[in-house]
């Protein structure tokens, strides 16, 4: 883009700001950076979850521990970190490596698909899917004991809120994320205790969480349930009906 394609965007954008009854926006990271762009109170609305999907029993013990990811893998959601941390893990515990499966489901790199295929310990403990129904991801958030979520390394990264994280809250399933520790997602993930979040390049952290997951499995350890009502789509849409009501 051009520096006066950009100050036109930028002027464009100060405009829609400006003259709208209401802004709302869906990370705290994003609000503070359009208050400070227009110099007026910006409303939070997160994205969320359906509170009915999540209705039935939940997780029931698997045969191995198990790890997915659902979404999107690219140069930019890089699980490589984890993968790294998890190779060092099967190396040096052996019970690991016969005993874990993860899982990604959805579009994946064909170089990191390509990396792990040809890596003579992650290739027997992966294994890649293309798109499931809404309805079966629902089923496989049951039978996971670990599900993993890699946040986009971009210069936005402390607002990045992707739709899914909200629904594995739901689940119960504990979350490990790669992302920052500072961002909106390590803020929910430690005031709702549904998980933990680590830098992408802190992989003695990483392979401690993988390892301590995966000897509560082996306990028998049952997640634990949390809170996270308030991200429902209900609750979600009452502040939503509230702010419209606030108009006239």
């Amino acid at each position: 883009m051009t520096s006066y394609a950009r100050s036109r965007h930028r002027k464009k954008e100060k405009e829609v700001l400006e003259n709208a009854d209401r802004v709302i926006t869906i990370a705290p990271f994003h609000r503070e950076r359009l208050e400070a762009l227009s110099g007026r109170k910006v409303n939070l609305i997160t994205n969320g979850f359906d509170a009915e999907d999540f209705i039935e029993d939940g997780y029931s013990q698997t045969e191995k521990f198990t790890v997915r990811h659902i979404g999107i893998v690219d140069e930019l959601r890089n699980p490589r970190p984890f993968m790294n941390a998890v190779k060092e893990l099967c190396e040096n515990n052996r019970t690991i490596l016969q005993k874990i499966y993860i899982e990604f489901i959805g579009d994946v790199n064909s170089d990191f698909q390509n990396e792990i295929m040809n890596d003579n310990i992650l290739s027997k403990i992966t294994s890649f899917k293309s798109h499931v129904s809404h309805e079966m991801i629902l089923e496989l958030y049951k039978k996971t004991d670990l599900q993993l979520l890699i946040l986009a390394h971009t210069s936005i990264a402390p607002g990045n809120l992707p739709g899914k994280f909200f629904e594995y809250m739901a689940s119960g399933v504990p979350i490990l994320a790669i992302g920052p520790e500072d961002g909106d997602a390590a803020r929910i993930i430690n005031e709702t205790k549904c998980g933990v979040i680590h830098n992408r390049n802190a992989h003695e952290t990483i392979m401690q969480s993988v390892n301590r997951y995966f000897e509560g499995w082996t306990k028998g350890e049952k997640p634990v349930s949390t809170d996270v009502s308030k991200y429902s789509r209900k609750n979600l849409t009452w502040q939503l009906s509230e702010l419209l009501h606030s108009l006239k």
